[in-house]
């Protein structure tokens, strides 16, 4: 039974979160069904905190015999094909590159990695297990990944799946998990999931891969609707998936998207853990939520014209490493000049809920960073101090206000 997948040596990882940076979940290749169990059973023992690969030993009964019988000889006959071809399995990535003319930057054709996914796959008979290791060039793909450039899935939801289709498009679909929704065109899916040339015939593309990838997703918190949208010749060009969105994951600290800066972010793809990150940036003082839209509006813009190639990575890192700083700088200075010929024009108002205040203090007292041992005290040195004062409106909601 696929739930008794990774019951027999680590219970405890089916509460885990796994984690690929994003670039990998939209790599080409292909994994057979034992290989992503394999795969799914090698994430599982990824820690956060790891900084380097190391051998894993990984007992036979989590990959094939799942329904609890004993392995049989022709177990081990799949097991040994699997470790040759793992062996010489490619991960192909592309990476955006830009090339330099008089002065200035234009887009040239991508960079591109074919990068081995395993250092080695062993079969130990003495233990009765895989002995394997991740590629250290896949390192950047999957250990310390902490610039929001990253999806996560609970390990449990994985368990549910059979098909190695299913298995990769449940992660294309979690990468949009806030938006609800992804289309992709009919080309580039086979592409990911290394299908160029095949399923000539898409009703056929469509019975295999995608209808069994929708029964399987049932299953999970991602289940899916599709349409099928169709170009000038009457043939299918783009799926559009359809799912109720998932923001968020229950295993990591999520923040209510009640300010526009937190919006904005989810509307781009931010994961929640990294919106928090924000936050405490923002609870700091050391940036602006003003400064939070300005960066995803020109990331937008940069996005829209094929400038950068994951959006939600590229806003995080602007926010927090302030790339963009001084170019917002100076477009306040230009909108104050503005305001400044235009003096019976209305002085420019800084105003945040009360409640957002609140819950922006109470994660940083879970992270234990909050400034102020009482939520009050945290207004004082935070906002009090910095020229706020408190306001209650007509409807009866509290402001914090600066002129």
């Amino acid at each position: 039974m696929q739930a008794e997948l990774f019951t027999h040596d680590k219970p405890e990882t089916t509460s885990k979160l796994v984690v690929q940076r994003n670039d990998l979940v939209n790599a080409r290749f292909a994994l057979t069904t034992l290989e992503m169990r394999l795969f799914m059973a090698m994430l599982a023992r990824i820690n956060r905190e790891d900084t380097e690969f190391y051998e894993l030993h990984i007992p036979v009964t989590e990959v094939v015999a799942t329904s609890g019988r004993r392995p049989s000889s022709n177990d081990y006959q799949q097991l040994k094909d699997m470790c040759a071809l793992l062996a010489s399995r490619v991960i192909y990535i592309e990476r955006p590159s830009k090339k330099r003319r008089a002065g200035q930057t234009t887009e040239e054709a991508p960079s591109f990695s074919n990068t081995p996914l395993m250092a080695y796959a062993d079969y130990s008979s003495e233990e009765r297990a895989l002995v394997v290791r991740f590629n250290d060039r896949v390192r950047e793909h999957l250990l310390q990944l902490n610039d929001g450039n990253f999806t996560q899935a609970q390990l449990m939801q994985l368990l549910k799946l059979k098909s190695a289709h299913s298995y990769r498009i449940y992660w294309l679909l979690k990468q949009y998990g806030s938006f609800g929704t992804r289309t992709v065109r009919v080309e580039e899916l086979k592409r990911l999931l290394d299908l160029e040339g095949q399923y000539k015939q898409f009703p056929l593309f469509k019975l295999r891969v995608l209808d069994r990838a929708q029964q399987e997703l049932a299953q999970t918190n991602l289940a899916f609707e599709y349409d099928l949208i169709r170009g000038k010749a009457n043939s299918v060009e783009e799926i559009r998936f359809r799912f109720t969105p998932v923001t968020s994951e229950v295993l990591l600290p999520s923040l209510p998207a009640t300010a526009e800066w937190q919006k904005s972010l989810l509307e781009v793809g931010v994961s929640a853990s990294s919106i928090a990150a924000i936050g405490e940036l923002i609870d700091k003082g050391e940036i602006e939520p003003g400064y939070v839209q300005y960066v995803v509006h020109q990331q937008r813009n940069k996005s829209s014209q094929g400038k950068i190639k994951s959006l939600a990575g590229a806003v995080f890192t602007a926010v927090t490493k302030g790339h963009l700083m001084e170019e917002y700088r100076k477009a306040l200075q230009q909108r104050q000049k503005a305001s400044a010929r235009k003096p019976s024009s209305t002085p420019e108002v800084i105003r945040y809920r009360v409640q957002e205040a609140r819950e922006a203090y109470n994660i940083m007292v879970r992270k234990r960073t909050a400034k102020g041992a009482t939520f009050e005290e945290n207004l004082e040195l935070v906002y009090l101090s910095q020229g706020f004062r408190r306001e209650l409106d007509a409807q009866g909601v509290e402001w914090l206000i600066k002129k």
